[in-house]
Order: C-alpha cells, then sequence, then structure tokens
C-alpha cells in the first residue's frame, strides 16, 4: 500500500493522537483510513444512479482482473509497443489532408 506523508496543525495531531489513545483506533493510519473513507462515501453518495451503477460495475470488472492477478493469470505489457500504436493509430485518423 503507498504510503502518504502530511504534516498537521498541532491541534488536530493531537486530536488524533487522543482518538487513538482512546481506543477508537488502532493507530494513526487507521484514523486516516477511516476518515478518507467516509469522505469517498460522502463523494459518491451526491452520484446519480447512473453514476453509481456504473462505479459499481466499473469496481467489478477491477476486483476481476485483481483476482485474475492474484490467481497467476495476468501477462506482461509491453506499454511501449502500445503506446507506439495507440499514437500511429491517432496520427492516421488525424491526418492533415
Amino acid at each position: 500500500m503507498p504510503r502518504v506523508a502530511i504534516q498537521l496543525p498541532d491541534e488536530l495531531n493531537q486530536f488524533v493522537n487522543k482518538s487513538v489513545q482512546a481506543g477508537d483506533f488502532h493507530n494513526a493510519d487507521e484514523f486516516f483510513i477511516s476518515v478518507v473513507s467516509m469522505y469517498k462515501d460522502q463523494v459518491e453518495e451526491g452520484l446519480s444512479e447512473a453514476e453509481q451503477t456504473k462505479l459499481e460495475s466499473l469496481r467489478r470488472d477491477i476486483q476481476v482482473g485483481v483476482d485474475q492477478l492474484d490467481r497467476g493469470e495476468g501477462s506482461e505489457m509491453d506499454w511501449d509497443a502500445f503506446f507506439s500504436e495507440r499514437h500511429r493509430a491517432y496520427a492516421e485518423r488525424h491526418r492533415v489532408s
């Protein structure tokens, strides 16, 4: 999992530490994961029903890919060749006459 470093004002740092010490969270990482997750849920609540459906579908598709990789079903991708082909196709479609 990627790490993110942040600097908090003393007052907020004390609040995080008190929340951890009170047993609300195991550590500061858990505190921030919880807060960001709640914010994410709040933002997603503002999505239309169609957007929610699309988001859920994308999440399922991503999980299928993750599960396949976990089972060793992935394959190497030649990104240079992929992008080279995409650039060539784009240039061909947008060639100036």
